[in-house]
């Protein structure tokens, strides 16, 4: 008698999952400034419909073993690992839109490095690092210097110039 109940108990939690997934990007949508209205979401058709045991159902008898303390938090329930695994990844409209957001905060810069470029941007330094990497590839930015002095514009004489400037900089 427990499996329609752990079914039941699946489907709330992977829909929870899935609504709170929905929440978080947009509101990081909005704090990017590149508004989208919320796609409806298909049902999953994996999803099993379950009606409860009626209550004159005797339940399942439980064993000592998992009876849990009272002063003891409840266990967590965790979405199924498909999903957890696609619930922060973003769609392929929110990441060009990210990638040319960078490219303009480097066009408008004169060498910028990358916590500048984190910094004026909102991003994480990882989501940063990829899409330059991308405009790079691209030609569309040029990076001068390595390390700590990697400067990135849109001529490559730009981005070396600021480079020297920040390894002087750094000297004085």
């Amino acid at each position: 008698m427990a499996q329609p109940f752990d079914a039941e108990l699946e489907e709330l939690v992977s829909k929870f999952s899935r609504d709170l997934a929905d929440q978080i990007r947009a509101l990081l949508l909005r704090r990017l400034g590149i508004e989208r209205a919320p796609a409806p979401r298909a049902p999953n058709p994996r999803t099993v419909q379950v009606r409860s045991a009626p209550a004159s159902t005797p339940s399942a008898p439980t064993s000592s073993r998992t009876k849990r303390a009272p002063n003891r938090a409840p266990a967590t329930v965790r979405a199924p690992v498909s999903e957890r695994r696609n619930a922060a990844r973003p769609t392929h409209e929110e990441r060009a839109a990210a990638i040319e957001r960078i490219a303009r905060i480097v066009g408008n810069g004169s060498g910028l490095s990358v916590g500048e470029i984190e910094r004026q941007s909102g991003f994480t330094r990882s989501a940063v690092g990829s899409a330059l990497k991308v405009l790079k590839d691209q030609g569309r930015i040029f990076m001068g210097g390595t390390k700590r002095f990697a400067r990135y514009a849109t001529t490559q004489a730009a981005a070396d110039q600021a480079s020297l400037e920040a390894r002087r900089g750094a000297a004085a």
